[in-house]
């Protein structure tokens, strides 16, 4: 879950976009952060606790380089402290190594080490990397010292690292995302493309067991076959992404401001019908000699939720939706010729990626909804579609949540035959009239929220997915506990926990049969004191301390309508207790360890 950035140029001068970068992944952690720079054959290390401003400042008094590795962690082996951040440097300083991942058996490695003399400074596992290097330099010239340390390694592991003397970056891949771009003045390497888009368009996906060399003018890149290295060639891959995507302009967050593009991204995927039909019909195809198993982790297995109920209701498709940690405990059952619809945002999610490996050795089928163009979900699924989100940076998903949730209607839609173009865009032409709206009623509501230690939300039918999705939103960013459940099952215990006073949120059904029953659990919580919060249809006319209208009239696309008004409950109320919502605390955007 940490983020990883490394530069080589022809000429000095790499700190500054090398700092740039790294606050570009800042979201993927931001416990600790750090640099290498290489000058003059020598490294220099600048690391930390913080944020990246925090530890390397305006870079005044630090030196540039030709060369240079950053990193910005996210804890896992070893406590936050100095001596665990990265970079770390083998005992004569000679290499530097920055990592993601978690590795196994280093304790074993580490007390080899210990024996041959080396002082290991740090708690983590990746300081034995720089010293299982700094050994094979002994007796081997640099690019086969890093070799014989890779093929040490077990675990997960996206590795960078740099040696005193060599104007080049060796970099080894496993289970963990590593991306190379290409420059004309060099060449840079990073743990997401997003990192780099101010300085390429151009970019090679390193895939798992490889490992490559960057130096200014040349990138190679090996693969281990039978225990022997043999050279691959791959051909760059063009990401059309604006790097002004990634500036959050006059808005106080990140999350605010994705929540505000969610209109837009609605609007570009309701022109972008012709594009899933394509992927409708696959799938169609795929479904003709076998079930299909929605796979997915966090909010993306609530939109896996939704999608179940659209291709339940619209294609008539019968599907379970797993997560994708449980994967391996639950799937006994997939066969040759099933179908896994995996979802994910980064698609490097390391749970996902996991199951679709599992997956694959029954014989499965594997097609993907991601919003990463080239990340590894994509390489590894049969088929695989673009919910043209662009690149997310808060780490509470929004505007990828909707997005993920109007790429499953659409492709429902499509395989029953309908035209789901107007119907999303009327959603979104009426996101962008009520923003002001929603805002109003947010600020409200976070102030009734601010001061409780829980919350509870309720849905029936397509929005009890959307109750998980509120719930979730607003723990992960308020660190309010609250929790979602299906209306009609909050009688069979948690009524219990009602007591004066407690925020029950009510997502309304548009549909009058369900919206009865609403009503009936709606009175049971009130009539036990709790404070109500409904988000009902124009005229539904359901009781709530607090009621907001949302002008939606399709059932099937009310969690589109709800998710943006409960987004902004979770940010009102995260930014009035004073938390960031784009880093909340012990959390990272891309989960990318088991």
């Amino acid at each position: 879950m940490c983020g990883i950035v490394g530069i080589v140029r022809r000429r000095v001068g790499v700190a500054r976009d090398l700092v740039k970068s790294l606050k570009k992944l800042e979201y993927r952690g931001y416990d600790s952060a750090g640099i290498a720079l290489l000058s003059n054959g020598k490294i220099e290390v600048i690391k930390g606790v913080g944020t990246i401003d925090k530890v390397v400042g305006n870079l005044e008094g630090i030196g540039d380089g030709y060369a240079g590795i950053g990193h910005t962690r996210w804890a896992t082996h070893g406590g936050v402290s100095p001596e665990n951040a990265h970079p770390h440097l083998s005992c004569h300083g000679e290499v530097a190594v920055v990592h993601n991942g978690t590795l196994d058996d280093f304790e074993e490695m580490r007390s080899e080490l210990m024996e041959k003399g080396h002082e290991l400074k740090s708690e983590t596992d990746t300081e034995v990397v720089a010293h299982l290097i700094e050994e094979n330099l002994k007796d081997r010239d640099p690019f086969n010292a890093f070799v014989e340390a890779i093929r040490r390694l077990r675990g997960s592991y996206a590795i960078v690292s740099m040696m005193a003397g060599e104007r080049a970056l060796f970099l080894a891949r496993n289970k963990s995302p590593l991306v190379i771009g290409l420059g004309d003045d060099g060449n840079y390497c990073a743990s997401d493309v997003a990192a780099l888009l101010h300085l390429t368009r151009r970019f090679i996906f390193l895939e798992d067991g490889e490992i490559a060399v960057l130096t200014p003018s040349k990138v190679e890149i090996w693969r281990f076959a039978d225990g022997r290295l043999e050279r691959v060639d791959r051909k760059a891959d063009v990401i059309d992404w604006s790097p002004q995507l990634l500036d959050r302009g006059s808005f106080e967050h990140f999350m605010l401001k994705e929540i505000y593009e969610q209109p837009h991204v609605l609007k570009k995927i309701a022109e972008s019908v012709d594009y899933y039909r394509k992927f409708s019909t696959k799938l169609d195809r795929m479904l003709e000699d076998g079930s299909l198993t929605i796979v997915a982790a966090g909010t993306s297995y609530h939109a896996g939720l939704i999608g179940k109920f659209l291709l339940s209701k619209l294609a008539g498709v019968r599907s379970e939706v797993l997560i994708a940690s449980e994967f391996p405990e639950w799937s006994s059952h997939i066969k040759e010729g099933d179908v896994i619809l995996a979802i994910s945002q980064s698609g490097e999610t390391a749970d996902v990626l996991e199951a679709v490996r599992m997956a694959r050795t029954k014989g499965a089928r594997v097609i993907s909804i991601v919003n990463v163009p080239g990340s590894t979900l994509t390489r590894m699924s049969d088929e695989s579609v673009f919910i043209q989100a662009g690149p997310e940076v808060g780490v509470a998903a929004t505007k990828t949540f909707t997005a993920q949730v109007a790429v499953l209607y659409v492709i429902s839609s499509v395989m029953s035959g309908g035209n789901p173009s107007r119907e999303l865009l009327k959603i979104s032409d009426m996101l962008y009239g009520s923003m002001e709206t929603f805002e109003h009623f947010a600020r409200e509501v976070s102030d009734l929220f601010k001061e409780k230690e829980h919350v509870f939300f309720l849905g029936r039918g397509i929005n009890y997915p959307t109750a998980l999705e509120g719930a979730l939103k607003l723990k992960e960013i308020s660190y309010i506990h609250a929790e979602g459940y299906p209306a009609g099952e909050y009688k069979h215990g948690p009524l219990a926990l009602i007591e004066r006073g407690t925020p029950t949120v009510m997502l309304v059904p548009i549909d009058e049969n369900l919206r009865r029953k609403a009503l009936y659990n709606l009175m049971e919580v009130r009539s036990r004191g709790a404070l109500t919060v409904t988000l009902q249809p124009e005229g539904a006319d359901m009781p709530g301390d607090e009621s907001l209208e949302v002008a939606c009239t399709e059932e099937l696309l009310s969690p589109l309508a709800y998710a943006v008004p409960l987004q902004l409950m979770a940010y009102r109320t995260a930014v009035l207790l004073g938390r960031n919502p784009d880093k909340p605390r012990n959390l990272a955007k891309s989960v990318t360890v088991e």
